[in-house]
């Protein structure tokens, strides 16, 4: 046997020992695929994370709020807003009240407003509140 014969038998009945550049471009993709997947679960669960963190704040603020125009005396027609200071800055709040069909009630509309990014997101709170000193 030559070495020319000894070297075509190994090329002619070996297997490949190493991969080739298209499988290796192939599994660069599919990784890649999966890593971008992966990035954009992360941020919607980091977005929505933040949201709903907002929303519990902006109802607690909401119902503190009302509370504080319950205890007050029966409210005047109109409307108002204001924030909530320093203690949670970006969020304000609004308030209307009107009228009802009975004297001796009135409807106040409620909404916190906050901004998320370039959107403003808003909770919003409907009481009815009945004067108790009628005469």
């Amino acid at each position: 046997m030559t070495a020319t014969s000894t070297l075509r038998r190994r090329d002619d009945g070996a297997t490949s020992r190493g991969f080739t550049l298209v499988e290796v471009l192939v599994s660069l993709a599919i990784i890649a695929i999966v890593l971008i997947t992966c990035l954009r679960a992360q941020n919607q669960s980091i977005r929505l994370y933040h949201l709903s963190r907002d929303m519990t704040v902006a109802t607690i603020l909401a119902r503190q709020k009302m509370g504080e125009i319950e205890l007050t005396e029966f409210p005047e027609l109109g409307e108002e807003e204001g924030d909530f200071e320093d203690k949670f800055p970006g969020f304000t709040w609004k308030q209307r009240v009107s009228m009802t069909p009975f004297e001796e009630a009135r409807r106040i509309d409620l909404s916190v407003i906050w901004k998320e990014g370039t959107r403003e997101r808003t909770v919003d709170m409907i009481a009815y509140i009945t004067n108790t000193k009628v005469e």
